[in-house]
């Protein structure tokens, strides 16, 4: 019986490997894609977590360690609390903010 870690390490391997076979040439080595990818989830925790952010309404994008967060927040104040939040996770060289500010009725 083979061991199960080494099983769920190459079909994670495979996965990520598959996942880069059709892009091009600026495409993002299978390292830099496993860190975009622990990068967006440690941003999304962060905003889930951080008090006065609706972490659940906003979408993290990472590419080469650039974040781009997606959504609707109710103010300046919880905009400016997202894009700080992100900034202050490891492993982020820079926050894009594409943000839509929506005035609560």
């Amino acid at each position: 019986m083979r061991n199960p870690i080494s099983v769920m390490f190459v079909l994670l391997a495979l996965a990520v490997s598959g996942c880069q076979g059709y892009r091009s040439d600026s495409a993002r080595t299978p390292g830099e894609f496993t860190d975009d990818v622990a990068i967006q989830t440690a941003v999304k925790t962060a905003l889930v977590r951080a008090e006065g952010v609706g972490g659940r309404a906003i979408n993290v994008e990472v590419r080469r360690s650039v974040v781009t967060l997606f959504g609707r927040v109710g103010s300046d104040a919880e905009r400016n609390l997202a894009l700080q939040t992100a900034r202050e996770v490891g492993g982020v060289a820079s926050v894009v903010d594409r943000l839509t500010l929506v005035k609560p009725d």
